[in-house]
């Protein structure tokens, strides 16, 4: 999935490339690096209930905001 990195008052997110509308700043990660460091990260942590909900609930309304 292609990502897309913005900063919103202060905070930096990763938001779904295909569910947002690009803006001026925004850094874009293709799907074939979203895999790469998705495998990384993968490798990295044996345990995957790592949640941030307050990013999760940033980006949810990012995304549905954006369409």
């Amino acid at each position: 999935m292609a990502i897309r990195l913005r900063e919103v008052d202060g905070v930096q997110v990763a938001l779904c490339a295909a569910k947002t509308f690009a803006e001026p700043g925004d850094v874009y990660i293709h799907d074939g690096w979203h895999y790469a460091l998705a495998q990384k990260f993968w490798r990295d942590y044996e345990e995957v209930d790592i949640v941030d909900e307050e990013d999760i609930a940033l980006a949810a309304r990012l995304e549905v905001e954006d369409n």
